[in-house]
């Protein structure tokens, strides 16, 4: 009997051993499964910024003269006449209102902060006929996106997560999944983590749940797992919370040449911090099923620093007409991830079970690269009484890059740029002034990102907003809401049901500026 304990303990070291040193030569899958959506994350911008700005639906490439313009176009900032400082308040809700299966909820999430602020300093020289006729400098801080969302999908479905656990353990050997004597759970998966990846861990919660089964469980190589979930229909829940945002520093110089051209190159320094709570329940009243319920619970905690710049020219084809091109560069992050799981099952046969490792996995940092964006614009000034104004945006996310030595970002890389595609970006907007009063409006229009448009519609939306000017002071106010749908996946392998989800995003911008 002795020598039997010690043969099985011996040969479940040995076989860790040798991944382990398997893992030592080569980096394996260790790294979080990054996919499709946190591509997309890196390199979303939504329209917020100066309520004036957001006003006129963002149109404000070939303008200037606002703080938010500069993140269009840095040339902008020699636009103004006098030195300048702002900062913007920001009211945010957004509605999702989510189809699943044969049920729909509605979510509301509502953010209030700090949207912009900053402030540029105008040089003009002092002879008329000067060749650089004014320079300014500026810093400012925007906000790039705003990650807070909530939804719930609800519904009945003939789907187990059983799945997903068969689907992850699927070639793992049973060794890996039972620890040995003295061993924890928690030590166990992150001996998986660090040796054999995510896949692995999922496969270790769903044993040690009972979820599944080994076919022949007294064989430590064996491969081949079965379920223990034994029904024809599942209550489904799935609940998602997201948080965070991406934002970023402007430094912006710029320059005016003969009071009609104007050029100017923004310096960005980004800060990225998203955080993801998900929790998937399912219930079945088969009493023919070793399970019953399942909750599977994932975090996730993602910060990243970053760096891009733009370049920017305005040109005064006449004192109404201008036009503008601007270039974006790509932003390159360098990004850390951190997870963690627990799961519960309740079942007749095996009673309740709660499995937590309490075990926060750390990820090799990795790098990844937004792709370029061009800018063009086109403006009309109607001296004192109004403008119109029209850009014209291309960025091709099918050249988003995931950076590091692990061959699985190849296959994400090749993922991105099957599936996702150039989109094209229209902005429109106007000002009408009475006396001391603007009155503004804006409309946008953005391509899905997704050869398939029935994952993501495109995002379309409109802009209202008010003005009143008194002294050197700017009061400015202004409303706006976009609207798309998606289909999301709930998980990646697995489960093949879509969430539909329309969603519309409201925001209200209260924005003071004074010149001095």
């Amino acid at each position: 009997m002795f020598a039997k304990y010690m043969a099985v303990f011996l040969y479940h070291n040995i076989m860790k051993i040798i991944s382990l040193l398997c893992c030592l030569l080569v980096f394996v899958s260790s790294a979080k499964a990054q996919d499709i959506t946190d591509a997309l994350r890196f390199g979303r911008e939504d329209l917020l910024g100066t309520a004036r700005f957001t006003g006129m639906g963002g149109a404000f490439s070939s303008l200037g003269g606002d703080m938010s313009a500069l993140k269009l176009n840095p040339a902008g900032s020699s636009v103004f006449l006098t030195n300048h400082v702002s900062g913007t308040l920001n009211l945010g809700v957004r509605n999702n209102d989510v189809s699943f299966t044969n049920g729909f909820t509605e979510d509301n999430d509502s953010t209030f902060d700090l949207n912009q602020a900053g402030v540029v300093m105008v040089y003009t020289a002092n002879n008329e006929d000067a060749v650089l006729s004014k320079y300014a400098f500026g810093i400012s801080y925007e906000q790039v996106a705003n990650f807070d969302d909530t939804f719930l999908a609800r519904g009945d479905s003939n789907e187990s997560i059983d799945q997903f656990f068969l689907n992850s353990a699927n070639g793992i050997p049973l060794d890996f999944l039972s620890p040995l004597p003295g061993e924890s759970i928690a030590d166990l998966y992150n001996f998986l983590g660090e040796t054999q990846g995510v896949n692995a861990q999922n496969a270790l919660l769903g044993y040690q749940s009972f979820v599944f089964d080994a076919v022949d469980p007294d064989d430590f190589n064996n491969t081949e797992y079965i379920s223990n979930v034994n029904a024809d229909t599942f209550r489904n829940d799935y609940f998602i919370r997201e948080d965070g945002y991406n934002g970023k520093f402007l430094f912006n110089g710029s320059i005016e040449l003969k009071k009609r051209f104007y050029f100017g190159l923004n310096l960005n320094a980004h800060y990225f911090e998203y955080d993801r709570f998900t929790s998937y329940s399912e219930s079945n009243n088969n009493p023919n099923s070793d399970i019953n319920s399942v909750r599977f619970e994932n975090r996730l905690r993602t910060r990243a620093n970053a760096f891009s710049f733009n370049l920017g020219t305005i040109a005064k084809l006449t004192n109404q007409l201008r036009a503008a091109l601007s270039y974006q560069s790509p932003t390159w992050y360098i990004v850390t991830d951190e997870t963690s799981q627990a799961i519960r099952t309740n079942s007749n046969e095996f009673g309740s079970s709660f499995v937590d490792p309490n075990v926060i996995n750390i990820f090799p940092d990795y790098n990844f690269r937004t792709p370029h964006k061009w800018v063009a614009g086109l403006s009309y000034v109607f001296g004192k009484s109004g403008l119109l104004s029209v850009d014209y945006s291309i960025q091709d996310f099918s050249n988003s890059e995931f950076r590091t030595n692990s061959p699985d970002f190849d296959m994400v890389n090749q993922t991105v740029n099957q599936n996702l595609t150039q989109v094209t970006s229209l902005n429109v907007g106007g000002e009408y002034v009475f006396k001391n009063l603007k009155f503004r409006g804006g409309y946008f229009l953005q391509d899905s990102p997704y050869e398939n448009n029935e994952l993501q519609s495109s995002l379309e939306g409109f802009s209202l907003g008010l003005g009143y000017t008194i002294f050197n002071t700017n009061v400015d106010l202004s409303y706006s809401r976009a609207s798309l749908t998606r289909n999301d996946f709930l998980y990646d392998t697995g489960l093949s049901n879509l969430a539909n989800i329309d969603a519309n995003i409201t925001n209200v911008f209260l924005t003071v500026a004074i010149g001095f």
